[in-house]
């Protein structure tokens, strides 16, 4: 250190200026203030405080955080890449099975146009009356066919949820019954008929038909 006052150099143990022969105090030297500060300098530090761990989870959590919202774009668009996949593949899954629906729907519908169909040939040409001898067995075999008609018809619209497939049985099982019973009496003027025999067969064809339609009706609810 040089002395205040010509520069020379001081000696610190004794505060003495051999140059200028000058005694200093502490205090004119500044020595005082700098023991101080050395001193507080060799205070040791208290050592850290370690942290708890929720003051951990903490700042963990800022630091997700933080990064979170440094990505929150890159984020975004990767949300909505993967929500437009999977709506893509609902989208596809949808089609696929709306695809395969109307398909069979179409295929019972034309089966129960077909089946329809053939029975109410069957109906027409007569075969069926032709290959059961006797009146007894010939009413018997129509109403049975109209039943087991019924039955499949039910059983159909089931299957391709065709919820017109009762009403349609129902029409050709009624016109079936015309053309069978009613219409050729009404032809012959009910000959050979006597009042008590068309009314038996009045009744039992409404029953015969009532009981299709609920048939038809029951299938198709609960097959």
């Amino acid at each position: 250190m040089n002395c205040p006052n010509c520069g020379g150099l001081l000696n610190l143990e004794k505060r003495y200026c051999e140059y200028c022969n000058t005694t200093f105090t502490e205090a004119e030297l500044g020595l005082g203030d700098k023991n101080v500060k050395t001193k507080e300098a060799e205070k040791t530090a208290e050592p850290e405080r370690q942290k708890s761990r929720t003051e951990q989870m903490q700042e963990q959590l800022e630091k997700e955080r933080k990064n979170r919202k440094d990505n929150t774009d890159d984020t975004n668009m990767r949300d909505i890449a993967t929500g437009a996949a999977v709506m893509g593949m609902f989208g596809l899954f949808s089609g696929i099975r709306s695809f395969f629906y109307n398909l069979k729907r179409t295929v019972c519908l034309i089966l129960l146009i077909a089946l329809e169909a053939g029975f109410a040939f069957l109906m027409i040409s007569g075969e069926v009356t032709k290959l059961m001898e006797g009146e007894i067995q010939g009413l018997v075999a129509v109403n049975v066919l109209i039943l087991i008609n019924a039955l499949l018809a039910g059983i159909i619209s089931r299957i391709g949820y065709i919820r017109a497939g009762t009403a349609i049985t129902a029409v050709i099982n009624f016109l079936a019954v015309a053309w069978v019973f009613a219409y050729p009496m009404i032809t012959t003027n009910f000959a050979g008929q006597t009042p008590q025999s068309v009314a038996i067969i009045a009744v039992v064809e409404m029953a015969v038909l009532a009981l299709s339609v609920l048939l038809s009706h029951l299938v198709y609810r609960r097959y």
